[in-house]
């Protein structure tokens, strides 16, 4: 039977068939250059396949056709061998199957924690009430009187919010919404967070890296007392997956411009249960409803470059009046280094994007300039690559893209300037 017929037969293919005769369990003749599967070589065969199906490996199965083509197993010693040979095999399958049993007991206990998580009940979680004294009118600075409301001591879930002057906001499952909503044609709110998804290991390394070094600084600061607020969550969020590094006895001001993507992060922080006081605010600008001077720490992880998607400004100039006078920045800066394309894409794909975005030296002098000195910073590295991902399309192949954390402080020299 030629090697084709014998393919065909069996339901195995010509290359398996080749490869079983070069690892020598398969010896058929070869007369005129061409194999020849005869009755030996098939039983060899069959044998192999039989094994295979017991789980041995082809050295285990080279063992035993030699015993086979030794003595056909008429000598005793080989038949007690190839049994000692059976019963080690099916020694490690049992010790296999006790494993993989065992394995399957830890995953349906880890599936059931998981299912009770989900059905677990969560509390009932509003605007909490100590974060109403950091807010005022963004117009006329005077105080917002709270109506209509839905509450207990500790946490205001809906109301109306209005000054004299005309300013009206209201708060909406424990979410502050203000009057300034997104009408930007080019983004959308990411409530399944597609932009985690399909980042390449190289990338999400990166991440973590400038992640560490964040929390390295984060780590040395004490937040009791003091108001950290963290800005444009929509594209990446670091304070939800470092909640604890965030002190109880600190608040803290969540803000993005769509109120779906805030219900979403609340709804996940809140099932981590670390108890935090936290005011989400929903609004599409920089001109918020807090008292000037009431952050001492603003975190960004990609906030500076997201908002210069779509605007032509620096995001600390906007936000300075919310900052205190010893206000900390603590971020992760994106940049190019000769990203021409890389840039020529995110302009076509987000016309309202300032052309200085992702710039090392535009950042720096920018933060020079809004009274801000950097005091430690580090390079993190690159990638060239950024994948098939949601959040950076328009990243060009090729083109270094490199995160970049920093820790700046306000600038003596700078405030001088500014007083003058």
């Amino acid at each position: 039977m030629r090697i084709g017929q014998v393919s065909e037969k069996y339901g195995i293919s010509v290359d398996n068939l080749y490869y079983y005769i070069q690892y020598g369990l398969l010896v058929p003749p070869r007369p005129k250059s061409q194999y020849v599967f005869d009755e030996k070589t098939l039983e060899d065969l069959e044998r192999v396949l039989e094994l295979k199906k017991l789980d041995f490996t082809l050295n285990e199965i080279h063992k035993v056709l030699s015993l086979y083509r030794i003595s056909g197993l008429a000598d005793a010693q080989d038949c007690r061998e190839l049994r000692e040979i059976f019963l080690e095999k099916r020694q490690a399958c049992i010790q296999k199957r006790d494993r993989l049993e065992a394995i399957v007991g830890r995953l349906d206990r880890k599936i059931r924690e998981l299912s009770q998580r989900q059905k677990g009940q969560k509390s009932r979680i509003g605007l909490p009430v100590r974060m109403l004294d950091l807010l005022c009118c963004p117009r006329c600075s005077g105080s917002l009187q709270v109506s209509q409301v839905d509450m207990d001591l500790r946490y205001l879930y809906s109301g109306e919010l209005a000054c004299g002057c005309g300013y009206r906001a209201k708060v909406w499952e424990g979410i502050l919404l203000t009057p300034n909503q997104d009408q930007s044609l080019y983004d959308k709110p990411d409530t399944s967070r597609e932009l985690y998804k399909g980042l390449p290991p190289a990338l999400l390394s990166l991440f973590e890296r400038s992640y560490n070094w964040m929390g390295e600084r984060l780590a040395k600061m004490d937040l009791a007392g003091q108001v950290a607020m963290e800005t444009y969550v929509n594209a990446w969020f670091f304070m939800h997956n470092h909640l604890g590094w965030l002190s109880p006895q600190g608040r803290y001001i969540v803000v993005d411009k769509y109120p779906e993507t805030l219900r979403m992060y609340k709804n996940l922080i809140e099932k981590q249960g670390f108890e935090l006081d936290i005011l989400y605010i929903a609004d599409s600008s920089t001109w918020l409803p807090l008292k000037e001077g009431c952050v001492h720490l603003h975190l960004d992880f990609f906030a500076v470059n997201e908002h210069n998607f779509y605007h032509h400004s620096f995001l600390y100039e906007r936000l300075r009046k919310f900052l205190s006078a010893d206000a900390r920045l603590l971020g992760t800066y994106f940049y190019f280094e000769n990203g021409r394309k890389s840039m020529e894409n995110l302009m076509a794909q987000y016309p309202e994007a300032y052309e200085k975005n992702f710039s090392r030296d535009w950042f720096f002098q920018s933060l020079k300039e809004s009274g801000y000195v950097p005091t430690d910073w580090e390079d993190c590295g690159f990638t060239t690559d950024s994948g098939a991902n949601l959040g950076f399309g328009f990243h060009k192949k090729g083109e270094k893209m490199h995160l970049l954390p920093y820790l700046a402080k306000r600038d003596d020299k700078s405030e001088r300037m500014f007083e003058k």
